[in-house]
């Protein structure tokens, strides 16, 4: 089912705006017509010559997709904590100081569906379950704030037999455990209880041989919810932060 699109205008874009830079919440960029993708965060916005900009790091290898396109457009996009997927079009204005400076658009897409925007999980990340009580350890791969794909790294082929044929379609009493903050050193895991969740997808991957699951969480308690919203940003940034480390 397609989802139903709101479009947002006017003053509300500017504090749309606001709120992306004061949150740091990720912006995946895409340079239209280029080979160009990183995720970013808005350092700053200004106003020049009575039109409103956000300002995003330049680096080279942009430099390097972008030329020879006459006018380079973007494409961003981000979830929000609203857990709503956005995405939105813009152009340049300048560059200057190790800054693109991008024009505020005048239309922002926001996806009322709720959204699936996955994120490389920080390493150490499982999601423990029991299928007739035998408990599985998964490594998760990627993370959203509705679901995670993961993989069982060593599972005989009797196991996956058992799996694919045996495995139920609903999981209960699933843990999602965070490994400690790296920043940190005091942090211990952080547990996510999870009361169902559905499997989505079972299979050997024939590139890896390893086995993945793709899992969609179904219902948790609402402060459950709400430190999953919380540890998912966590790791949003600090993916952030190790992309900004390699400006190259």
């Amino acid at each position: 089912m397609m989802a139903n699109i709101d479009k947002i205008r006017g003053s509300a874009i500017l504090k749309l705006f606001r709120m992306l830079q004061q949150d740091v919440i990720p912006l995946k960029m895409h340079l239209m017509n280029g080979e160009y993708e990183r995720l970013t965060h808005i350092a700053d916005i200004r106003k020049s010559k009575k039109k409103h900009y956000f300002l995003i790091e330049y680096h080279d290898n942009f430099r390097l997709a972008a030329d020879g396109l006459d006018d380079p457009r973007l494409r961003f996009e981000f979830s929000g904590k609203d857990s709503i997927n956005y995405n939105f079009e813009t152009g340049i204005g300048q560059i200057s100081q190790k800054m693109i400076w991008a024009r505020l658009p005048e239309i922002v897409n926001r996806y009322q569906r709720r959204g699936h925007f996955r994120l490389e999980a920080t390493h150490g990340t499982r999601l423990c379950f029991k299928i007739n009580d035998q408990p599985y350890d998964l490594l998760v791969i990627n993370i959203s704030l509705g679901g995670t794909l993961g993989v069982l790294s060593t599972l005989t082929i009797k196991k996956e037999r058992e799996l694919r044929e045996k495995s139920p379609d609903i999981l209960e009493n699933v843990e999602l455990i965070f490994p400690p903050n790296s920043e940190n050193e005091d942090s211990e895991d952080t547990t996510v209880n999870i009361k169902h969740c559905k499997i989505i997808r079972q299979r050997r991957n024939p590139e890896t041989q390893e086995y993945e699951f793709a899992i969609e969480f179904k219902e948790m308690a609402e402060d459950q919810q709400k430190k999953l919203t919380t540890l998912f940003y966590q790791c949003q940034r600090e993916y952030l932060k190790k992309r900004r480390q390699f400006k190259v």
